[in-house]
């Protein structure tokens, strides 16, 4: 039985190796993303057109900053060998429902449920800083 559980703790060591170069890879390939989104961000913000690509511009500019979340994301996990905390997540979450709301235009429900959405992961994230952390 302890041979067997010596094989079941170096496969478990390799799978999590496997997952760890599969992260890096995810990591290089978004890097590559990002870089390679950058080029028609260029392109709007020189256009003659500006005013009417105004809205183009800040898609773009959504576009880069998804890249560079999930590029920060995978950065922890490969800090962490695999892991990601859920106070990173949740930090993740309202940046990126910030970002909604900043592009938000008319629509005032969408608008209230996302203002919601955010105060409820804030209001979690100190709930779990305070309560939840230590255990």
């Amino acid at each position: 039985m302890k041979d067997f559980n010596k094989y079941v703790i170096k496969f478990a060591r390799f799978l999590q190796s496997l997952l760890v170069i599969a992260i890096g890879l995810l990591g290089v390939l978004l890097i590559i993303l990002l870089f390679r989104d950058l080029i028609p961000l260029f392109q709007l913000l020189l256009s003659p057109s500006i005013k009417e690509s105004n809205s183009a511009i800040m898609d773009e500019i959504i576009v880069f900053f998804l890249f560079f979340e999930f590029t920060a994301m995978i950065i922890s996990a490969l800090r962490h060998h695999g892991h990601t905390s859920i106070n990173f997540l949740m930090g993740l979450g309202v940046t990126a429902l910030i970002r909604s709301l900043i592009t938000a235009h008319g629509d005032v429900w969408k608008i209230v449920a996302t203002s919601v959405s955010i105060l409820m992961l804030i209001i979690a994230m100190v709930i779990f800083n305070k309560h939840m952390k230590n255990m």
